[in-house]
């Protein structure tokens, strides 16, 4: 006669008092995977024992069948308490899930009531002082600025007033910066004006004794110039390189056009800001913006050819140069 195997011990009464009042996520997500684990080995024991007692019907005493029955017995009450404890478990993992979500949504009214409550003490004072500032300023920029209108037609005569405001957004225009002037003689196709670019200037085949030369274009997949001729002259030029002037165009939106702030007091016209529209949302992250200082200068370096005599006389070679003739970093 085959044994049946042995069961496993019961649920331990720790585990049963976490399913009951439990509040460690951690911990009862590992009973969870106990439990589970002991409705297997229950499974598997009463499984064993209903095959035993059917194999030894024939062969088993009536009290060894009786044995099989009672370890059947036991194997089936595991299981159940198995499944009740996973039941119980998974009841109270649901339970203290909600109950978490529902503190974290209360902390977050509480916060909410919280900062109301602050600035709801604050406002009434602080914004009438404050908006009654801005008024003022602002009241003083827009005579400025009538005057400055006025004046308009007077500017030609005596000097430029530039908008006030172009201090305040840094709108304020740069001149171009010279950073080095150098002489250079280069070869300039005859009939133009700009000398031929650098990658050219090799190219082109001096005759002896002459500022003149000759420049053949290169047929496709040829290194050798042999096709079309271009007679050229060597030119004397000033390089010049330099940061280009910025002339930043002057923003329309004045703060006389886009922020009104009147008294504050009931039933007054709601005040706005320099958006037409804007949420809470939108204006928290544009008020939690830190304000940064204006970048460092960061223009490229160009540089540009002026012509500085007419074409060098014969018997004078002029220096060699392959001089970039694009912008550069």
């Amino acid at each position: 006669m085959k044994a049946p195997t042995q069961k496993t011990a019961k649920p331990a009464t720790d585990l049963v008092a976490l399913a009951r009042t439990g509040t460690d996520l951690d911990a009862l997500e590992a009973g969870l995977a106990e439990a589970g684990g002991q409705i297997e080995v229950a499974t598997r024991d009463r499984d064993a024992a209903e095959a035993s007692y059917r194999e030894n019907l024939l062969d088993a005493t009536p009290a060894e069948l009786e044995q099989i029955q009672v370890t059947k017995a036991r194997a089936v009450v595991d299981l159940d308490r198995a499944e009740a404890l996973t039941a119980a478990l998974t009841r109270r993992i649901a339970s203290v899930r909600d109950d978490r979500e529902r503190d974290a949504r209360r902390a977050q009214h509480a916060d909410a009531v919280a900062k109301c409550d602050a600035i709801r003490q604050r406002l009434p004072a602080e914004y009438r002082r404050h908006a009654l500032a801005l008024r003022g300023l602002l009241r003083d920029l827009a005579e400025a600025e009538v005057a400055r209108e006025q004046a308009e037609p007077l500017q030609a005569d005596f000097g430029p007033i530039p908008p006030v405001e172009n201090e305040l957004r840094g709108l304020r225009s740069i001149p171009e910066q010279i950073i080095e002037r150098t002489e250079i003689d280069l070869w300039v196709i005859d009939g133009r004006a700009e000398p031929m670019s650098a990658d050219k200037q090799d190219d082109v085949q001096a005759k002896p004794g002459s500022n003149k030369g000759v420049y053949y274009t290169k047929n496709a997949g040829s290194h050798v110039g042999t096709g079309h001729p271009f007679h050229c002259t060597r030119r004397r030029f000033t390089r010049i390189r330099y940061h280009e002037a910025v002339r930043e165009p002057w923003n329309s939106g004045s703060l006389l056009r886009l922020v009104n702030l009147p008294a504050f007091y009931a039933f007054g016209d709601d005040f706005v800001t320099s958006e037409q529209v804007r949420s809470a949302a939108t204006a928290l992250d544009h008020l939690s913006r830190e304000l940064v200082e204006r970048p460092e200068d960061q223009r490229p370096v160009q540089e540009r050819f002026e012509l500085v005599t007419a074409p060098l006389g014969d018997g004078r070679s002029g220096a060699r140069v392959s001089p970039p003739l694009r912008s550069v970093a």
